[in-house]
């Protein structure tokens, strides 16, 4: 939300003996008007560097969350070559992975694949595996609170085909990143992506 992550963490309110600070604030979910403030003030750009909610079921803190936003299901891919580079794109001035909107009765895995390639211009791609689901909000024009649940996949690329980026929706540049060079995209992208990156990087590269 606003690029500060929401922990939902489940839990005895009765339990819990840390209600952390200013800037990582802890609420129970009993708290609604508290919680509902403090969301407000995350989206007024209010610094805080993460905003915890503790209850004893996790799915009710989400159905609770969610009530007020209209969700938009994505999908999107993090693509491997056969030179382990990572397919990265360039839409206003940030480093972003493709994705985009699920059109009316597709499927998440099957949206990947086709964001991948309408954003990028290359086919042959495998799925690999499921890697999570990412959260975040943002308003609409009509002022609606919007909460996107994006479905990320890993994916394989054995062809060679030239990357062309889709210049209509904003896409500038769309590259092979060596893996070495990924810390200084991550300086200039979205906290989702982030863990995106995270995700894949472990399975990639398992302990």
């Amino acid at each position: 939300m606003n690029e500060i992550p929401v922990i939902i963490r489940e839990g005895n309110p009765k339990d819990a003996a840390e209600r952390g600070d200013k800037h990582h604030p802890v609420y129970f979910f009993n708290e609604q008007k508290a919680i509902q403030n403090a969301f407000e003030r995350v989206e007024l750009g209010v610094y805080l560097r993460s905003l915890t909610i503790i209850g004893e079921d996790a799915k009710e803190i989400r159905k609770g969350l969610f009530r007020d936003y209209t969700i938009i299901e994505a999908a999107g891919g993090v693509v491997v070559n056969q030179e382990k580079q990572i397919l990265m794109i360039y839409r206003h001035s940030m480093w972003d992975l493709p994705k985009g909107k699920l059109d009316a009765g597709e499927q998440p895995k099957a949206a990947a694949v086709r964001e991948v390639e309408e954003e990028t211009g290359i086919g042959n791609l495998k799925v690999v595996r499921k890697l999570l689901k990412t959260y975040h909000t943002y308003f609409a024009a009509d002022n609606q609170r919007v909460l996107k649940r994006t479905h990320w996949y890993l994916m394989e690329h054995k062809g060679k085909g030239k990357l062309k980026p889709q210049q209509e929706e904003g896409i500038e540049a769309a590259l092979w990143i060596d893996e070495a060079m990924l810390p200084t995209k991550m300086d200039r992208t979205y906290g989702t992506i982030r863990d995106v990156m995270d995700k894949a990087l472990l399975m990639l590269h398992p302990l």
